[in-house]
């Protein structure tokens, strides 16, 4: 697994003592961005150069922007637990609050990452 239980639970600051959930939010993430790469980042980088894949022996060799964009996706779908539709929403102090809602249309993350995604033929 890329992203730490610890390290996902310092990103979205939700802390819980059940570990597989979170996890699974993680894994579930994790399938979503390997789809979209057609490759493990676990396992493998594109090269930016060759654009051939490479094995790589640690995960701090993966891009931080790939990272992130797991831990983001993954948080979403934390956020769809219990019934939600994966609504947030922001306090801005005196001046009110927003509600923001998040579909299952993750593009515009994955977006971020179509740099290192090989490209099917």
């Amino acid at each position: 697994m890329i992203i730490t239980v610890d390290k996902f639970s310092a990103y979205t600051g939700v802390f819980t003592d059940n570990v597989e959930l979170q996890e699974s939010y993680l894994l579930s993430s994790q399938n979503i961005v390997t789809d979209y790469l057609a490759y493990n980042p676990e396992y493998q980088l594109l090269h930016h150069i060759t654009g051939e894949l490479e094995d790589i022996n640690d995960i701090s060799e993966i891009p931080e922007i790939i990272q992130l964009t797991i831990m983001r996706i993954a948080a979403i779908l934390q956020t769809e637990s219990n019934s939600n539709i994966g609504v947030t929403s922001k306090q801005f102090g005196d001046s009110g609050s927003r509600t923001f809602i998040n579909t299952v249309d993750f593009s515009k993350y994955l977006m971020q990452i179509s740099q290192y995604r090989k490209i099917r033929i």
